[in-house]
């Protein structure tokens, strides 16, 4: 419906699509092993295989159904082409295979009131054979994997086993209409986009394999491997059921997902994103404003682990960044080079019976390097970030109470410095899974090679003493109250 709307093809919407995404996710300082596509040889290759498979072990059947066709437009409407009202919660204007309103995937003719989203007129019904999935017969496996999966979501569980006890109902996994993945042996029948969209990820792994020279079912079926899907709240139903049932019907070994971190919505001043109303801030113009490793603060900072909505304010933005990122970690890091060059000559101290205040710290490292190495491992990612900002608020804390520009002990003012340039190279390494631009420059500007920056450095003596170093420069600035009310000018202004 989107390529239409733009004049494209489904071919020319998607490339247009596929590298804009790919340049800004790479903005943003996203890393990929492999940035591939559902619409590739090997996920054709690899969808085919799964329907065969599920077929070949009896969870396939055909059905005829009464499809939507629109007269006027004369072809089948896929399910972003219909849209109408929610039969189970009333939301109007949805799409004809989900609901935002109350998360509930909908089927073929579950709509009230559809409507074509091209001509605007009521679509028929049209008898035509589709392909169905079984996945009524998988509630039992389905149940004992939530029940069994302590890596899950508890509250996403509950909602999806609630399913589970009320009854599943086979799921259509085929299309009339000729962009897709086709269906074997069969004409003008795709399958529908959720059976080949999360297949990707194991194409994906495959396409990948080929060029690196790995074995990719090592990946999908090994005992040593763990596969993570980060979602939305709008496909935990594809997510949590379709897509294990299609993994364990194959009979090919596959592992059903050990993670699923599932977030909500972002909205944007309290309201949804909106185009059509200029409610809405594209990544292009953010970047154009400000560094990314912004953004990536903020946002880590207001989604929880967990499928509330999160919200994104404008003043809210500036605050964390000046009262947080700016005054506290930036000051911390800024004050200590600036002392050091003041007080010893861009030189680091050679450290010379620390005290106990001073060992103290440093063991504080180690325990919060721990402390965020579990917190990344179990996907907690703002609570990780938090710790990071609170060992900086600790060594913040200590310059503060050791005030080395006022020791007349050269040996004790330069023991504080020594300790906090521990304590910039400790953040320096913590920071780059969150900020890995900033994590770029600061190992830059303190001379150190990237080599260096690994987890089990974080504690390490990196810089060492009598290291010279260059003039300090600022790691951050901070967002002016002009650039603020510019920002928030421009949202719904046609």
């Amino acid at each position: 419906a989107s390529a239409e709307k733009a004049g494209k093809t489904p071919q020319e919407f998607v490339d247009f699509y596929h590298q804009k995404d790919e340049e800004e996710f790479r903005a943003l300082g996203f890393s990929f092993d492999i940035f591939h596509r559902t619409s590739s040889p090997e996920n054709r290759a690899l969808a085919q295989h799964f329907f065969s498979r599920l077929k070949e072990n009896g969870h396939v059947y055909t059905k005829e159904v009464e499809a939507p066709y629109c007269g006027k437009c004369a072809r089948f409407l896929p399910d972003r082409f219909v849209v109408g009202t929610c039969p189970h919660c009333g939301a109007q204007g949805i799409y004809s295979d989900y609901c935002e309103g109350c998360g509930k995937a909908l089927h073929t003719g579950d709509l009230k009131d559809p409507r074509c989203i091209t001509c605007g007129t009521a679509p028929a019904s049209k008898k035509s054979s589709h392909y169905f999935l079984k996945l009524s017969a998988f509630s039992e496996r389905l149940g004992a994997w939530l029940g069994s999966n302590k890596n899950l979501q508890p509250e996403v569980v509950n909602y999806v086993s609630n399913w589970v006890k009320g009854g599943l109902i086979d799921w259509d996994i085929s299309r009339d209409m000729g962009w897709g993945v086709p269906v074997p042996g069969e004409n003008g029948k795709v399958f529908y986009v959720w059976f080949d969209a999360p297949i990707g990820y194991a194409s994906s792994t495959q396409a990948w394999a080929a060029k690196n020279g790995k074995n990719w079912e090592e990946y999908w079926k090994g005992e040593n491997c763990r596969t993570y899907h980060f979602i939305g709240k709008d496909i935990i139903y594809h997510h949590y059921l379709f897509w294990p049932a299609m993994l364990m019907g194959t009979g090919d070994g596959f592992r059903v997902p050990d993670f699923i971190p599932t977030r909500g919505y972002l909205n944007l001043e309290g309201r949804k994103f909106s185009k059509s109303k200029n409610w809405f801030v594209s990544l292009g113009d953010f970047l154009n404003e400000f560094p990314p490793d912004y953004l990536r603060y903020y946002e880590t900072a207001i989604t929880g682990y967990d499928v509330q909505d999160a919200d994104f304010y404008w003043k809210d933005f500036q605050g964390k960044i000046n009262n947080e990122l700016v005054a506290n970690l930036g000051n911390f890091i800024h004050r200590t080079l600036v002392l050091i060059k003041k007080l010893s000559g861009s030189k680091v101290p050679v450290p010379e019976g620390l005290d106990e205040k001073d060992s103290g710290l440093l063991r504080l490292v180690d325990e919060r390097k721990e402390k965020i190495g579990a917190l990344l491992e179990k996907i907690e990612l703002r609570s990780a970030q938090e710790e990071v900002l609170a060992l900086s608020a600790e060594f913040n804390k200590y310059l503060s109470a050791k005030e080395p520009w006022k020791e007349k002990d050269a040996r004790k003012a330069g023991n504080c410095l020594y300790v906090c340039s521990r304590g910039v190279t400790a953040l320096a390494i913590l920071l780059e899974p969150f900020l890995p631009f900033t994590s770029d420059r600061l190992f830059g500007a303190l001379g150190l090679d990237a080599g260096v920056r690994k987890w089990e450095s974080i504690g390490a003596e990196l810089l060492k003493p009598g290291t010279e170093l260059a003039d300090p420069k600022p790691l951050f600035e901070k967002v002016a109250d002009e650039k603020i009310k510019e920002m928030e000018t421009r949202l719904g202004k046609l």
